[in-house]
């Protein structure tokens, strides 16, 4: 017979089942509620051995995430199952730790794993001392230091320019969250007198912490073997192996600034070295020596999981990456979903190098990148940082996009020819697939990524080949950067060279560049699309196969794009017959636009043809197209902002409206647009005719025309517009300071060569003659 206590207990149990059964129904793997990661914060445990000792994880701190973030939660070694082999350390390498727990959020089992090293105690020589003959700086830190004594030395145009960075004097940067190896060459005499080159050594390790302005001792405790620890008072700041150099900086250093000295130990080698010394800054991020480890970036490609695993990093969240060498990133390091494996020889010519024309031939099995795959792809608000430490990510070996124009649907690609929508690194704060409010809802939290001294190479040459048929082989390579979705970036000191497009922000998403470098962009420095904000400032671009931004918009979100270049040096001299003008239908009018301004300069007016005749197209707006319908797609708006020169297109500008109501007009018309010195815009249009203000007037001597004609003759950018299609040129005057022109407003008659004092007329207007020169400055007729 069942007693009441025992009826409540089975009551009790029942109701437990219950309530374990609707929780699992409301949240399991088939409801809202997910994990979003199990991490376990390395700074808590210890993960360096010598064989035998035995695993300490006690102070373990392992956190939980969820969708709903009420739920997160860290757990703590009772809370936790650790298990490992029971010979996990009776030899050296690196060896895996199994951390668990039971979730009783989604009733399963939480699982992540932590790398160990373990490491033999090395031997200590009883009576032999060794006499050091080489102890230098490790090779990466006499680069870094390199790279921070010639950034910023040399002048724009210079043979070395493009490879130095923009600004020197950089502090070097460590991450905490995984070791940092900081290993001198050394070099020693042997018995036998053969110099020795030694990887690992015994040395003495000081290191300082800075407190107001200076440098204050850390407290060093001996442990095992050579393992020290390093503290500030009571709070534990480093743990560092002084024969294997390695370093492992605790959470507690985050932001600090540190000196390290290291010098070899006097109790086994005879040296009289001065210690070598690093200063660094701390900071929450991931230290980075192969390219295998820059995988922690991602956190959305599922592709990614089987190179993680082999790795011993899947589930790893990190906070940022720190790179400590250059980087060669090939097809070998990245997963083989990421490719479409072409079945045919494709024959083509190689036109990269006009007087050396070449056949190649690509056989089949050839590699050729996905469209649309972004290599790196993170999700999610927080902070990230990319430090780059002046080195440099190499993707130059990295096959290109396939052409759809060879290879058909299975290419995979989804735009035109010359197109690519693949990514190295793309951060998005939200999935936008499934964010669909966020069109025109900023989210509450926002990824905010910071990229900071860092060097970029990429698969993108403009090598133009092409198959048999005169179709594309390939269209380009990978775009650098994307801050997607709301993400808001900040990027300083960055060199970029060889991408399809360097900076690309889309979807309410900011990006911000200062202090930049980009050489040959394959299609755009730069691009912005939909609603955003693109600045940059302080920067150097030479180069590109189109404009070298494109703002673009997409009318039906009812936002646009703001793209603001400041204080930037930006040159692409373009024929008008690159890839970019048949993308967007320009090729038909290049012609036109080429005369136009030829006109201008014979009217006096300048140019925005160079002395070879070559466009530099400095930016862009235009619409969404995805085919050559750039310029019939009229609905265009955007801000396009060089230095005061604004590109505009919205619904209350002028331009806009006269655009948008007379199609006809505006798609056969080109309108071109000056600033004077007050950045007040002066417009006119050419109606095959003769040159019109907006109203339809011709050009003649009152005093509102007087003005155009003065601020074309002082202008040094001017935009064409003409349909859907938008462009800030370079203008050139035979005067080229703009100071000069703008203190003595003087008109030049190309083609007409002043042969004493005489008195033109032109266009109503009479020229005088000065000192015979072809500078003329004009006046108005008297009444």
């Amino acid at each position: 017979m069942t007693s009441r206590k025992n009826f409540a207990k089975i009551l009790t149990a029942i109701s437990l089942v219950v309530s374990l059964l609707l929780l699992a129904s409301c949240f399991g793997n088939g409801g809202a509620l997910t994990r979003t990661s199990f991490t376990v914060d390395r700074s808590s445990i210890k993960t360096n051995y010598l064989i035998g000792e035995e695993i300490d994880f006690s102070g373990i701190k392992a956190t939980a995430k969820y969708s709903d973030a009420a739920l997160n939660k860290v757990y703590t070694y009772d809370e936790l199952t650790i298990t490992y082999a029971d010979d996990i350390t009776a030899t050296v390498g690196e060896k895996e730790v199994t951390v668990s727990f039971d979730d009783p959020n989604l009733l399963d089992k939480a699982v992540t794993t932590v790398k160990i090293t373990v490491t033999e105690e090395p031997e200590i020589p009883e009576d032999e001392i060794l006499t050091v003959v080489q102890f230098d700086k490790p090779l990466s830190i006499l680069a870094f230091e390199s790279a921070n004594a010639n950034a910023g030395k040399n002048a724009y145009g210079s043979s070395s320019f493009a490879s130095e960075f923009a600004v020197g004097n950089q502090i070097y940067i460590i991450g905490n969250e995984n070791e940092f190896k900081l290993k001198p060459l050394f070099a020693v005499l042997n018995e036998e007198l053969d110099i020795v080159e030694l990887a690992d050594f015994f040395s003495v390790v000081t290191i300082s912490i800075e407190k107001d302005g200076e440098y204050a001792e850390l407290t060093k405790v001996n442990g095992e073997g050579n393992i020290s620890e390093y503290y500030d008072g009571d709070t534990i700041i480093a743990t560092v192996n002084t024969y294997t150099g390695t370093y492992n900086f605790s959470a507690n250093a985050a932001d600090a600034k540190v000196k390290i000295s290291v010098l070899p130990s006097a109790d086994h080698y005879e040296t009289d070295e001065s210690p070598i010394v690093l200063e660094a800054k701390i900071i929450n991020a991931y230290n980075v020596y192969e390219a295998w480890q820059l995988a922690v970036i991602d956190n959305k490609n599922a592709a990614w999981d089987t190179k993680k695993e082999e790795h011993g990093i899947k589930g790893l969240n990190v906070s940022g990456i720190v790179l400590h060498c250059d980087i060669d990133l090939t097809e070998n390091d990245v997963p083989a979903e990421f490719f479409y494996v072409s079945d045919k020889d494709v024959v083509y010519t190689d036109k990269s190098n006009p007087s050396d024309i070449k056949t190649v031939t690509k056989p089949a099995g050839s590699k050729y990148l996905v469209d649309g795959t972004f290599i790196y792809d993170r999700t999610g608000a927080g902070d990230f940082t990319i430090q780059g430490n002046l080195f440099t990510i190499d993707v130059s070996s990295f096959p290109i996009i396939a052409s759809p124009a060879v290879f058909g649907a299975d290419a995979q690609k989804d735009y035109g020819s010359d197109y690519s929508n693949a990514s190295l690194f793309r951060f998005e704060t939200v999935v936008w697939d499934v964010y669909a409010a966020a069109k025109t809802t900023t989210p509450a939290d926002v990824a905010e990524v910071t990229v900071n001294n860092l060097s970029f190479i990429g698969n993108a040459k403009r090598n133009n080949y092409e198959d048999s048929d005169g179709n594309l082989v390939s269209a380009g390579g990978l775009i650098f950067f994307k801050s997607s979705h709301f993400t808001k970036t900040t990027m300083n000191n960055i060199i970029g060279n060889s991408g399809f497009i360097t900076y690309f922000v889309d979807y309410g998403a900011e990006l911000h560049v200062s202090n930049a470098k980009c050489y040959d962009s394959y299609q755009n420095a730069a691009f912005a699309f939909a609603n955003t904000l693109l600045t940059v400032t302080d920067s150097f671009i030479n180069g590109c196969g189109g404009p070298i931004a494109i703002t673009q918009s997409v009318v039906d979100y009812g936002t646009y794009p703001v793209t603001v270049f400041t204080n930037t040096i930006a040159e692409t001299h373009l024929t008008g017959g690159e890839l970019w003008f048949h993308a967007v239908g320009a090729t038909a009018i290049i012609d036109g636009v080429k005369a136009l301004g030829n006109g201008l300069g014979q009217a006096g007016l300048g140019n925005f043809l160079d002395s070879e005749g070559k466009l530099n197209i400095i930016g862009s707006l235009m619409g969404n197209v995805d085919d050559a319908s750039a310029l019939s797609d009229i609905r265009v708006q955007g801000s396009f902002n060089v230095d005061g020169t604004d590109a505009n297109r919205y619904h209350d500008n002028a331009l806009w409206q006269i655009i948008y109501n007379h199609p006809a007009l505006a798609q056969g018309a080109p309108f071109l647009t000056v600033y004077d010195a007050q950045n007040v815009p002066h417009t006119v249009f050419f109606n095959g005719v003769t040159f019109c203000d907006l109203m339809g007037n011709a050009l003649g001597t009152d005093a509102s025309h007087v003005a155009i004609l003065g601020a074309f003759q002082a202008a040094d950018k001017i935009v064409l517009t003409q349909g859907g299609l938008s462009v800030v040129l370079e203008f050139y005057h035979q005067l080229n300071n703009k100071e000069e022109r703008e203190s003595a407003p003087l008109f030049l008659l190309q083609n007409k060569r002043c042969d004493g004092c005489r008195t033109f007329l032109y266009n109503n207007v009479r020229i005088i003659c000065k000192a015979r020169r072809a500078y003329l400055r004009y006046r108005t007729l008297p009444t």
